[in-house]
């Protein structure tokens, strides 16, 4: 699994990533993420994963993934943008299924959105304070 992070701002960052899905590629990613000196408990994440393969991810692998996340979250509790791109149910129930895992784990607020520009929408309507 590839993945790049590029800070939009300093309160939302969006880590894009390509190839075949992988435990050791996300966990990669969130230990890059983490110790970014620019990573704190505001920062709004948008995860892009409209160019990743995730046909060989199980119920299993998301439920560590979700593990993996809050580990290495720490004090971050900002809402975060999943965008699975459209046109694809499975990428689409899988994000769902992550969804879940995360309100489960460490209740922070995750939305799973088909398209960019909607995700985006979501995360700055939070700073204004408006509740969607």
């Amino acid at each position: 699994m590839e993945f790049e992070l590029i800070w939009v701002d300093p309160s939302l960052v969006v880590c894009r990533t390509s190839e075949l899905a992988d435990l050791k590629g996300y966990e990669e990613l969130m230990r890059a993420l983490s110790s970014s000196p620019e990573f704190g408990p505001d920062v709004k994440l948008l995860m892009d994963h409209t160019a990743l393969d995730a046909s060989a991810l199980t119920a299993a692998d998301l439920e560590e993934i979700a593990t993996i996340r809050a580990r290495y979250a720490g004090d971050n509790k900002a809402r975060s943008a999943m965008v699975v791109g459209s046109g694809s149910r499975l990428r689409f129930g899988l994000g769902r299924m992550f969804e879940a895992f995360m309100s489960s784990q460490a209740a922070i607020d995750v939305r799973i959105f088909e398209e960019f520009d909607d995700a985006i929408v979501w995360l700055q309507a939070d700073d204004a304070g408006q509740a969607t």
